[in-house]
């Protein structure tokens, strides 16, 4: 520190110490002298053994007779303070006190400069788990600010800097930090050391909430998982079945496929945040479906109506996704047939192609068995038409283009006569019901066809599914809920996907008709002349054959043609 020299004038005689320990010496403006005896913690009022030289104003050095320290603007002078036997005199920033290290005899002189020190004010921080930052505040001085100094160890060193903020980085967290802070002006004075005291913040790890296997099927088994970042946010999800090796996804929705039918699994899962902390382990047991095929109970040549039907008595409801809603299935539609419900149940059949790849447009599903008939409904939609341009919903007497004869005249005839005659020709009831946000899927059953229809039949090959087929391939658990707030039932329902029309009409309203929409619920507020999905729906002739196939998309069931 490059500071200007003063002329001293009027020193006193030498005052000598005569203690032969380490001495403190330590003085506050305003304070009597203090000599701090170590070895006894005893305070001695007494200044005879040192000089306290003042600077005056014109430059000059004065012998103050004073008994306390100088008040005001003076700074202490360390380049002209010394003591005659090698003991130490070192400003103390932190107390704002001049200490004397001495073991030995000695006579010291204290000069005080007339000069208005630049002051830290304040002392401000912000923390993270791993950091802090530290922010100065200083007023007054003669003389701007040159450095800043700052310390994390107890003094023991300080990083430097130009800029009145500084950070503290790779802490560790939840810990107390003593930070000390100190500045010099360009002519090296010195400021007061302030000192604060800083907790890190407590690193938060994430957090695995929740596992849950979405979608079980014979082979494969989905799991969706909720976690919660902590202090950073989550980057890699880590997933293992039975103790194997994990496998790492950016997704936090994982498929396990090529599995055992009907074995149970144990599921591990664990996330990493940004910095690679690592969550809890997660673990659920979920069991691959035990999945049966109607292969297992057909044989080529067997009436594909008793085929079902023997696989549902022979393996139940649980391998099948078949139920048969005889009178005391809760909620069922009681009329002794047999419906799959679920979410992807293996009722796929090719129509219409003997290929031996089923093409993708010749895929069927089977609603169920009615009596010895098999009901079909085609798999995907061929295309959007009205139910009605002519603005009526009377099925079987408009004079306008509408589904019926579309269904009837244009779809039928892209089948070949072969497959025309597999089609029966059915009695479809289409008399209507009212609308009703509040009914299920056994109500609109009732209404349809069942003990409350008064509809008259109208007998053609080719059709639409009724409200009722479409509730009923939920899952029961859903049977219950009405239809209008079936949106909570759409990954449970296998009919579920398109915005489409259904056969059923409003009987209280001549230009509405019936129709699914694409998330899941019934809507009777459609206009018939509006354009909506068709699917055709239709009844195999009762004596129709099983020849092959397990009723996966892939494999789907063939029939003898």
């Amino acid at each position: 520190m490059t500071k200007k020299r003063k002329v001293l004038i009027g020193v006193s005689g030498i005052f000598v110490i005569t203690l032969i320990i380490t001495l403190s010496i330590t003085f506050k403006s305003n304070d009597n002298v203090i000599l701090s005896d170590n070895t006894n913690n005893q305070n001695i009022i007494n200044n005879s053994f040192l000089t306290l030289m003042l600077e005056q104003s014109d430059g000059s050095y004065q012998e103050s007779k004073s008994n306390t320290w100088p008040s005001g603007n003076y700074a202490f002078n360390s380049e002209l303070s010394r003591c005659e036997n090698g003991g130490e005199l070192r400003w103390d920033r932190e107390n704002g006190i001049v200490e004397l290290l001495s073991n030995k005899s000695d006579a010291c002189y204290v000069y005080f400069d007339l000069y208005n020190v630049v002051q830290i004010s304040n002392v401000e921080s912000t923390k993270t788990y791993n950091s802090i930052t530290v922010t100065v505040t200083t007023s007054g001085g003669e003389n701007p600010v040159d450095k800043y100094y700052f310390s994390i160890d107890g003094g023991n060193s300080y990083q430097e800097s130009t800029s009145s903020s500084y950070t503290f980085s790779n802490l560790t967290d939840n810990h107390e930090y003593t930070i000390q802070v100190y500045a010099k002006d360009t002519l090296g004075y010195e400021s007061n050391e302030e000192t604060i005291e800083v907790t890190t913040d407590n690193y938060v790890n994430p957090v695995v909430n929740s596992v849950t296997a979405t979608n079980v099927t014979n082979d494969s088994i989905t799991v969706s998982v909720s976690a919660s970042g902590g202090t950073n946010a989550i980057q890699t999800y880590y997933y293992s079945i039975n103790n194997g090796s994990y496998t790492s996804s950016s997704s936090n929705s994982y498929t396990f496929s090529g599995l055992s039918s009907g074995q149970s699994y144990s599921i591990r899962v664990y996330v990493r945040d940004t910095t690679g902390v690592e969550s809890n382990v997660y673990t659920i047991n979920a069991e691959t479906e035990n999945v049966v095929y109607l292969a297992d109970v057909c044989s080529n040549g067997n009436n594909l109506a008793s085929c079902i039907t023997s696989f549902y008595n022979t393996y139940g409801t649980d391998t099948t996704k078949l139920y048969y809603h005889k009178s005391s299935l809760a909620n069922s539609a009681a009329d002794n047939s047999y419906r799959y419900a679920g979410a992807n149940p293996n009722n796929y059949v090719c129509f219409g192609s003997d290929a031996a790849s089923c093409p993708s447009d010749n895929l069927y599903r089977i609603i169920g068995v009615f009596g010895n008939q098999v009901k079909l409904i085609k798999n995907t939609s061929i295309g959007d038409y009205a139910w009605d341009s002519g603005n009526s919903n009377t099925w079987n007497s408009s004079t306008k283009p509408d589904i019926r004869t579309t269904l009837n005249s244009t779809f039928l005839g892209t089948l070949s006569s072969t497959w025309q005659n597999k089609i029966a020709t059915h009695a479809y009831k289409v008399g209507g019901m009212s609308y009703s946000r509040t009914n299920t899927a056994k109500q609109y059953y009732n209404t349809e066809v069942g003990s409350s229809s008064s509809s008259t039949p109208d007998s053609m090959k080719i059709g639409l599914m009724y409200v009722s087929d479409f509730g009923f391939a939920a899952s029961p658990d859903y049977w219950t809920t009405e239809l209008f707030n079936y949106k909570s039932a759409k990954s449970s329902n296998w009919l579920a996907g398109l915005s489409e029309w259904t056969i059923s009409r409003k009987s209280d309203d001549t230009n509405r008709a019936f129709r699914v929409d694409s998330t899941g619920f019934v809507d009777g507020s459609n206009y018939v002349f509006l354009t909506y999905a068709v699917r055709p729906v239709f009844y195999l002739t009762s004596s129709t054959q099983y020849s092959s196939g397990s009723g996966t998309s892939s494999d789907p069931i063939r029939i003898v043609v």
